[in-house]
C-alpha cells in the first residue's frame, strides 16, 4: 500500500493519502470514487478504523492530528466532531465520529451486507464499544466482568472461527480489536485459558490487514505464553538460554 504524506489539511497536521490495491468488486467499484478521510492520533480507537478500510479496500486519505498542539479543538475539525475527539471521518459532505458509527457507515454502504448481516453487524459493534469495553477498561468492573465476557466468548468461538461463522465481518473488528487490545494493556493476563478466545486472536493478528500494533501486541503474547508454559519462549528457541 503506497502512503504519501503532506501538510494538509489544518496547519501541523500530517496526512497519509491510502490507495490500496484495487479489488474487483461491486463494493471496490463504488468505493474508488469515494473520497473519505480518516481523523486520529496513534493512541486513539482509529486503528479500529483503519482496520475495516484496509479490510474493504477503499482508497482514503489518514489524517493524524497532533493533540498536543490542539489540532484536535481546531474549528476546521470541530465542524467534523463537536467535541473535539478522535477518530472522525469524512466521507464525502458527510461528517462521522465515533469508532462504531465509522464501522457501521462504511459496512451499510461499502460492505453489501444484508439487513440481516447489518444487524449482526451492529449487534457486535454495539457489544464492543459498550459492554466489552467496560468489562476491560472499567476498573470498578474489570475484576468481576473480564472473566465473564472472555468464558461467554469462549463459548461462542467454539464453534466457529468468526463471531458471524465462517465469514470474517466488521463485527471481529470491533470485537477482535478490543480483545488485541488485551496485550497491550494487561501484559501478565493469561489468556491461553480461553483456547477459543486465544485462537480467534492469533487468527486475527495473521490477516494481512491487521493493524501493526496488533500485531507486535500478539507476538509479544506468543512469546509470554510460550514462556510461562515452560518453552522458554521463541526467543530463547533460536538462541538458547542464557
Amino acid at each position: 500500500m503506497q502512503t504519501l504524506r503532506t501538510r494538509q489539511p489544518f496547519a501541523g497536521s500530517t496526512t497519509r493519502a491510502r490507495a490500496p490495491t484495487v479489488r474487483a468488486s461491486r463494493a471496490t467499484a463504488v468505493s474508488v470514487q469515494a473520497t473519505i478521510k480518516l481523523y486520529t492520533n496513534p493512541g486513539s480507537r482509529g486503528k479500529i478504523a483503519e482496520w475495516y478500510l484496509a479490510e474493504l479496500a477503499i482508497p482514503h486519505e489518514l489524517v493524524l492530528l497532533d493533540m498536543r498542539r490542539g489540532e484536535h479543538k481546531r474549528p476546521e475539525f470541530l465542524a467534523i466532531n463537536p467535541f473535539g475527539k478522535v477518530p472522525a471521518m469524512t466521507d464525502g459532505d458527510l461528517p462521522i465520529f465515533e469508532s462504531g458509527a465509522i464501522l457501521l457507515h462504511l459496512a451499510n454502504k461499502y460492505g453489501k451486507l444484508s439487513a440481516d448481516e447489518l444487524g449482526t453487524a451492529a449487534q457486535w459493534t454495539l457489544f464492543a464499544n459498550s459492554t466489552l469495553s467496560d468489562a476491560f477498561f472499567n476498573s470498578a468492573q474489570r475484576g468481576t466482568q473480564m472473566p465473564v465476557m472472555l468464558s461467554s466468548l469462549n463459548s461462542i468461538l467454539s464453534s466457529k472461527p468468526y463471531l458471524a461463522g465462517d465469514k470474517f465481518t466488521v463485527g471481529d473488528i470491533a470485537v477482535g480489536s478490543y480483545l488485541l487490545y488485551l496485550p497491550l494493556f494487561f501484559p501478565d493476563l493469561d489468556l491461553t485459558k480461553y483456547e477459543h478466545v486465544w485462537g480467534y486472536m492469533q487468527r486475527l493478528a495473521a490477516r494481512p490487514t491487521c493493524p501493526a500494533p496488533y500485531k507486535e501486541a500478539m507476538a509479544e503474547a506468543l512469546e509470554a505464553a510460550s514462556q510461562r508454559a515452560g518453552g522458554g519462549g521463541v526467543m530463547s528457541k533460536l538462541f538458547g538460554k542464557r
